[in-house]
């Protein structure tokens, strides 16, 4: 664990080829940091949508904490869209989580990509960085898991 005094050897790099283990000491170090007021640590799970030849034509990366999930990233192929595959990942994922003991589900998204999928599965925006990027906005969501048990 790094020491706690100003170092003056210590110097500001930029690096575009992180290494697995300097990312590893920084998540390391908030998951830390953040243990101190939440007292527990997130666990990450993935719900996958494969074929028979273990293909992934979709799925979801999550992190769990115990009252809330927090969905970071829900993919499906373009070539299976509309065929009700995110709506049914998502609510593998909501329902691992109430198995959990979460009661609530949280997501962002993007103003180009899916706040009316998520709007239509009862989430509710909670908040907009307008402009976020290329003046696209960044739109936050939740839902309460225990409202609707799908």
């Amino acid at each position: 664990m790094p020491q706690t005094s100003l170092k003056s050897d210590l110097q500001i790099k930029v690096d575009y080829n992180t290494s697995n283990e300097d990312q590893k000491a920084i998540r390391t170090g908030i998951v830390a940091f953040n243990e101190k007021f939440i007292h527990e640590t997130a666990k990450s799970f993935a719900v996958l949508l494969k074929d028979k030849h273990n293909q992934v034509y979709g799925g979801i990366l999550a992190w769990l904490h115990s009252e809330s999930v927090y969905i970071d990233v829900l993919w499906v192929e373009e070539s299976v869209r509309h065929h009700q595959h995110g709506t049914k990942l998502l609510l593998a994922a909501e329902n691992e989580a109430r198995k959990k003991g979460c009661i609530y589900s949280t997501v962002d998204t993007f103003s180009f990509q899916a706040e009316p999928f998520y709007l239509k599965n009862g989430y509710q925006r909670l908040g907009e960085i307008k402009n976020y990027l290329f003046q696209h906005s960044k739109i936050f969501l939740r839902k309460d898991l225990r409202r609707q048990m799908s």
